[in-house]
């Protein structure tokens, strides 16, 4: 996993510092390798007229 963001929070009670805390958010790794996609046929959708 890789992190993306770290971003700080500090909380403060009556002008004292209370606590202080990190997070990050983990992202997984990309594996597309330039390959060709797969398209969806959307005519596949279409209803047909029968008569």
């Amino acid at each position: 996993m890789q992190k993306q963001t770290v971003s700080f929070a500090v909380e403060q009670h009556n002008g004292v510092v209370t606590s202080i805390g990190k997070s990050f958010i983990e992202t997984p790794p990309i594996r597309f390798n330039g390959g060709a996609i797969k398209w969806f046929d959307d005519s596949q959708l279409i209803k047909k007229e029968y008569k």
